[in-house]
Order: structure tokens, then sequence, then C-alpha cells
């Protein structure tokens, strides 16, 4: 799996797992973003690292969660305001001139 475009939006990866007391209210953020910001346009993925030891590794996922959205990469102690950041570069670097 790459980080493919949608729709002129990008694709919003988002590495948690079931143990991950933190995760919890960063894929909250993720889905208020969606719908606030990009009316539910976004494709987020949510890969659980326990079961997605491919994506895992091929990623290099060294801390939980992490968030990846274009080339951008945000890890462990994530405010709304650096994933709100990441989105919208992600978005406007997907934009086709």
């Amino acid at each position: 799996m790459s980080v493919n475009f949608q729709q002129g939006y990008p694709r919003i990866l988002f590495f948690s797992s079931s143990h991950c007391t933190p995760c919890k209210p960063v894929e909250e953020m993720l889905k208020r973003i969606n719908i606030s910001m990009f009316g539910k346009k976004l494709k987020i993925d949510k890969i659980d690292v326990e079961k997605n030891y491919k994506l895992t590794t091929e990623y290099k996922i060294t801390s939980l969660p992490t968030v990846i959205v274009a080339d951008r990469r945000l890890s462990l102690n994530i405010q709304e305001e650096d994933i709100i950041d990441a989105i919208l570069y992600g978005f406007i670097s997907s934009v086709k001139i």
C-alpha cells in the first residue's frame, strides 16, 4: 500500500493498536478534522500494527500513534494543530495545477 490520492485528497495512514492509549484521541481528532474541514472526503486508513506487520515494517513504524499524510510523518505527542497542518500540507501538495 502506498499513499495514494483519491479525488484530489491525500490518503492518510493512521498506525495504531488496540493497546495504544494515546491512539484513541488522535483517531477522534482525525475524524473531526475529516468531517469539519473536508466533508468526509479524506480516506483515512487505520492500520493495526499488531495485525499488519508488513506495512508496519515497510513504513518503519517505531512509535504509536503515527500518522502519515503524503510525505509528512507525525509520531508521539501529536497535537491537533500538527495533524491539521499535515493534512492541509498533504491536500495542497496533492492539488494538480
